[in-house]
């Protein structure tokens, strides 16, 4: 595979699998921009790729803000006049003080014989922390999407690859409804969006990502990893690098014949 001169804009690219995103498109010569929220987190991937003989252009920006999309798709048609291939990477992950209490009920009620309960997730849940996940998980997708199809439909070229995750397409994460009704959404979204555009020659796909070893992962104690690896068939986790070769397979002209599909690389978590 070769992206030579191809035009990439891979969301969420600052840090973690985005970051792995666009180092691997970097690397197969295409001309990278880099999203994420922080300035500087955004400009130290830019000089990361940079100093790896590549190209590389910041565009900071909040993805689940419509403006601040529009203006980033701006910036990218500014400097490179194009945009061809647009990775979907950013989102929000449940982080918060009831989220990790979740996380650990789920966990003793996946890894223990504890007598079955309610999480009490759903019924606890506040507006904001729902509308906080749908706006950048969800909105922020459509909002990239439709910016660049703006680019892609008229020139008849372009792929879309939509990062979800296993929690979209399995009930394995109940602690998170709503990340999982995020990510359920991004599935339903590629397919449809998928067969609409296919005819403009504009391919879209999508990743429903496994467990990864990123930044969140080592946030974690070491009897949590003990216990999550516990949940894998493979025994260990995917590797940054696993995932991003198959962004860039899907990505690539040998990819043109899938179709709104999701692919699931899970280590056997889901078969």
């Amino acid at each position: 595979m070769t992206f030579k001169d191809k035009v990439v804009l891979v969301t969420g690219a600052s840090a973690g699998l985005g970051r792995g995103i666009a180092h691997a498109f970097a690397r197969e010569g295409a001309r990278v921009a880099v999203n994420g929220r922080g300035k500087d987190a955004v400009d130290a991937t830019v000089e990361e790729i940079a100093s790896d003989g590549g190209i590389g252009l910041g565009v900071t920006g909040d993805v689940s803000s419509s403006q601040d999309v529009k203006t980033m798709f701006e910036r990218i048609v500014e400097r490179f006049g194009t945009l061809d291939i647009l990775v979907n990477n950013a989102a929000r992950t449940p982080s918060d003080k009831e989220s990790a209490k979740a996380r650990l009920g789920f966990l003793e009620l996946t890894t223990t014989p504890a007598p079955k309960r309610s999480l009490e997730v759903t019924r606890n849940m506040s507006d904001e922390t729902w509308a906080q996940m749908i706006a950048v998980n969800l909105n922020g997708v459509f909002y990239c999407t439709r910016e660049a199809l703006k680019i892609m439909e008229p020139k008849r070229y372009g792929k879309i690859v939509n990062i979800a995750s296993t929690a979209g397409i399995s009930g394995q994460s109940f602690h998170s409804p709503h990340y999982s009704a995020s990510k359920g959404g991004v599935v339903a979204f590629t397919r449809s969006v998928a067969l609409e555009v296919i005819g403009a020659g504009v391919n879209v796909n999508c990743i429903a990502a496994g467990a990864i070893t990123t930044e969140i992962w080592n946030q974690f104690s070491p009897e949590v990893q003990q216990r999550l690896l516990q949940r894998i068939p493979a025994g260990r986790m995917g590797t940054i690098e696993e995932f991003a070769s198959l962004a860039l397979y899907l990505a690539s002209d040998e990819a043109a014949f899938i179709v709104g599909q999701t692919i699931s690389p899970n280590g056997g978590t889901i078969a």
